[in-house]
């Protein structure tokens, strides 16, 4: 089957468009041969100290975002598997189930559209909200994540286009997020591998120069290079097919609001996922070293 529409019950429209067969054959690959390969890096696996054998689904996304490399996908999972540890204060109390996390939508959110880009691109908005007053950046970069593993479990795209709504945006946000802001673009180096085509920033204020030139320290040059701030949301559109958006931006998909509504429920249907990722055992001393 070509395109896979990722439906929860009782939605009539589908929270994830996938088409793995056009980006499968991005890739010159049939699914036989994909086979092939997610049977090689099974049998590798076993021969590891993971704690699961990962899902058709999770490899594909992994030999995907690395481009059919497999040595760079056998290091990307093991680093799936560890980064938890590295890393415990953005993770330590990011289960969606965990009472720190219960007010966590109200920071902000990551929210991924239905409906790729013709190039097989998937969109996705990150969203501060207005009341900062209680703001925790913690929680606010943990809800993201959360929604990464989810896209890790079922999404398929060739890259990502990610437009970044900081009208909210206070000097409040920009002290309490700063500190973190080395850890998640870590995070995005060490884990997120597949491309990401632009960043586009719209109806910022300012002083959003400030974060982002905090952040462009700590990322690729080729990945600083693809920031883009918009003055007005009209420009966006030059660069982002404008009835992919949700209709508060312009678009003919449903509000964000709707959207996001849509995935508070989707993540609850993960929480034995997020429960096993908390007790994850995985030595990392038993890593394997590349180059």
């Amino acid at each position: 089957m070509s395109v896979i529409k990722v439906m929860d019950e009782g939605v009539s429209e589908p929270l994830l468009v996938i088409n793995r067969d056009k980006i499968r054959k991005h890739w010159g690959k049939t699914e036989t041969e994909l086979f092939e390969l997610l049977e090689k890096l099974r049998e590798w696996i076993k021969t590891q100290n993971f704690p699961e054998m990962p899902t058709d689904n999770i490899l594909e996304f992994f030999l995907t975002n690395c481009k059919y490399n497999i040595d760079k996908t056998k290091k990307n999972l093991m680093t799936y598997y560890s980064i938890r540890k590295e890393i415990p204060e953005v993770y330590r109390h990011s289960n969606p189930r965990s009472p720190e996390m219960e007010d966590c939508w109200d920071m902000g959110v990551l929210c991924p559209l239905p409906n790729p880009a013709e190039d097989l691109y998937r969109l996705q908005i990150v969203k501060l909200n207005q009341n900062c007053s209680n703001f925790v950046a913690w929680k606010y970069f943990a809800l993201m994540l959360n929604i990464y593993e989810i896209r890790i479990c079922e999404d398929l795209c060739l890259s990502e286009i990610i437009i970044v709504d900081y009208k909210q945006l206070t000097w409040n946000h920009v002290f309490k997020m700063t500190p973190l802001l080395f850890k998640m673009t870590t995070i995005l180096d060490k884990l997120a591998k597949n491309r990401i085509k632009h960043i586009h920033v719209i109806e910022a204020p300012s002083y959003v120069s400030v974060l982002i030139n905090v952040a462009k320290r700590f990322l690729k040059k080729k990945i600083a290079d693809r920031i883009i701030i918009h003055k007005n949301i009209e420009s966006l559109y030059e660069y982002v097919p404008q009835e992919l958006l949700p209709s508060d931006y312009g678009g003919k998909e449903k509000s964000l609001d709707e959207i996001i509504d849509l995935w508070k429920e989707h993540v609850k249907k993960y929480q034995e996922r997020f429960d096993f990722l908390d007790k994850l055992g995985m030595d990392t001393s038993e890593k394997e070293e590349w180059e």
